[in-house]
């Protein structure tokens, strides 16, 4: 059963739908996974910590989106030749982009006083990533690839970092998926809810409307930073441009467990996958803690969007 709420979007009344005593193993937080549609069953990629505060990518797979089967071991994942440098990256915040028949992996990698940088992989099967040679520069995360080419190039959103962690959705293209250029910020609306930073969530949905994305922003309180997602609908042939953009947020933290964990007050999504029955699955991260599931459809957030022009 789903929860009704205000808004486009509504949570799984039976979230969350996995936390660290649902995993195999022992460990310390299940969150901001990376998901797409696999082999007839939703795939997520799943962030998993231990209890040294070290993380690896499991493998979640579910026939229904709501029930899932967890790996017992990560993913191969060899190391970058810039990772190589400073010992094993801290990797985190998968996203999962296929193009063809190839599945590529975007996330970020903390090497510490070098800072945030842009990893990416491909993959046909899951088991085994096959790692770019190298890092993008730093500092920057939260890179989302478009499923398809635009304009001829491969195009990404991500979130280049200030140093206060701040930052704001920027387009970038390249011609190989090794060089990056032509970037422009996306100019979304500035709100109370997005004043700290605002960052791409899940891989972008075409329409015939317009890019449809669903991306975070924060806002610092007196005792948190706190997390919202919202939507918004980018041009087809220059998503630096912003067509339709609710000053809305369609899903804040007020659950306990959103508010509750390593980092309160925190709603993150870094995946959705569109189910046969045309319901769109969209995976979030409660408190940087746990795996949670809200629902809508892809009609329902275009008509959303396009209501707020």
């Amino acid at each position: 059963m789903i929860l009704k709420q205000q808004g486009p979007l509504e949570r799984y009344e039976n979230n969350p739908i996995l936390s660290p005593e649902d995993m195999p193993f022992h460990c310390y937080s299940v969150f901001n996974a990376g998901a797409t549609w696999f082999k007839g069953k939703v795939l997520l990629l799943l962030r998993v910590e231990n209890c040294k505060r070290e993380t690896d990518f499991y493998v979640a797979t579910s026939k229904d989106g709501l029930h899932f089967d967890v790996a017992t071991k990560p993913v191969i994942y060899p190391l970058t030749e810039t990772e190589k440098l400073c010992g094993k990256g801290h990797r985190f915040d998968m996203r999962i982009t296929k193009i063809g028949n190839l599945y590529y992996l975007c996330h970020a990698t903390w090497l510490g006083h070098w800072g945030s940088c842009i990893g990416m992989a491909t993959t046909r099967d899951f088991v085994t990533l096959k790692p770019f040679r190298h890092l993008g520069q730093p500092s920057n995360r939260n890179a989302v690839l478009f499923p398809e080419k635009i304009n001829g190039m491969y195009a990404r959103l991500d979130r280049p970092q200030n140093i206060d962690s701040s930052g704001r959705v920027w387009v970038s293209y390249s011609p190989d998926l090794e060089f990056w250029g032509q970037s422009m910020p996306v100019n979304l609306p500035l709100t109370p809810w997005n004043t700290a930073k605002s960052g791409p969530g899940a891989i972008p949905i075409k329409t015939s409307k317009g890019w449809l994305i669903i991306y975070h922003a924060t806002a610092k309180t007196c005792s948190s930073e706190n997390y919202y997602l919202a939507a918004a609908l980018l041009d087809l042939k220059d998503p630096s441009k912003v067509i339709a953009a609710p000053r809305d947020f369609i899903l804040a933290a007020e659950k306990p467990y959103e508010c509750m964990g390593q980092s309160p007050n925190v709603v993150f999504t870094a995946g959705a996958v569109e189910m046969p029955d045309g319901t769109l699955n969209v995976y979030y991260a409660g408190a940087d803690t746990r795996m949670c599931l809200a629902t809508t459809t892809v009609q329902k957030l275009v008509k959303y969007c396009l209501a707020a022009r």
